[in-house]
């Protein structure tokens, strides 16, 4: 499935935050900015602006976005629900937010799945070295053509 909501342009208030994730960022419809997304991080939902072609707040839209929000889902404790449009760009935030967390980490480590151990979301093994074809060999070589390097994929 595709993704037609995207958001870019994140920048994290981390010393803000208290309930929730302080944030602002620009809101893409189908690779078009269509609007600002943000959290002042005392709770509560995010704040959604979309701005149609006449500049002028966009209500189709937003109904748009939210039924292709209801196409993803979130599971907690077990239970599977559709998203809102409100906790799909949350989710695109913490998305976002890991995937920065993951690309520095990268660059002195090298983070590792070995097959069949099972992993958290975001968990890794770590070798604290910077990653080298020859850690590489020496990584499958111990753990088997199958072991995932986060390092490959990451850009």
């Amino acid at each position: 499935m595709s993704n037609r909501i995207d958001i870019k342009n994140l920048k994290v208030a981390e010393f803000l935050s208290e309930e929730t994730v302080a944030f602002s960022a620009s809101l893409y419809w189908d690779g078009k900015k269509v609007g600002e997304a943000s959290n002042d991080g005392h709770g509560g939902a995010n704040r959604i602006l979309l701005l149609g072609k006449s500049g002028k707040w966009d209500r189709e839209l937003m109904d748009e976005m939210a039924k292709e929000a209801e196409t993803h889902t979130w599971t907690y404790e077990g239970l599977t629900e559709p998203h809102s449009l409100d906790s799909y760009i949350s989710q695109l935030v913490e998305d976002k937010q890991e995937e920065k967390f993951l690309k520095k980490e990268c660059r002195k480590n090298t983070l590792f799945r070995i097959p069949g151990k099972t992993y958290k979301d975001g968990e890794y093994d770590c070798f604290r070295s910077y990653y080298s074809l020859g850690l590489r060999d020496w990584l499958i070589k111990q753990h088997g053509k199958d072991v995932l390097i986060l390092n490959e994929s990451i850009n």
